[in-house]
């Protein structure tokens, strides 16, 4: 009785708190590799970036704070930055011809 009450609530949260924003960017990613959309990289690294901006806490492995962590957080938040500028590049410049 108990377990299918737990099971019951577990249903019902999950339910509530639906995360389409990480289905889309998981369907994305997937869509992304096999058609190999390089800039599609780059609209998931501004995802990840941006929302980080506004909360100064981002996590590469691990959380990382910007108050605790200065020179980490801003190291890390620029190299988002610079994939997402590539990445996104690459629907103007041919790199092939540079490797």
């Amino acid at each position: 009785m108990v377990s299918q009450f737990k099971i019951s609530f577990l249903y019902l949260r999950m339910k509530q708190s639906f995360k389409w924003r990480s289905i889309a960017a998981l369907i994305l990613m997937y869509v992304a590799l096999l058609m190999n959309w390089e800039w599609a990289w780059g609209i998931l690294f501004l995802f990840w970036v941006i929302p980080d901006l506004f909360t100064g806490i981002t996590y590469f492995i691990e959380p990382i704070s910007k108050k605790e962590n200065t020179v980490l957080y801003w190291v890390i938040i620029s190299s988002w930055v610079l994939m997402s500028i590539y990445s996104l590049s690459t629907l103007f410049i041919d790199y092939s011809e540079y490797y």
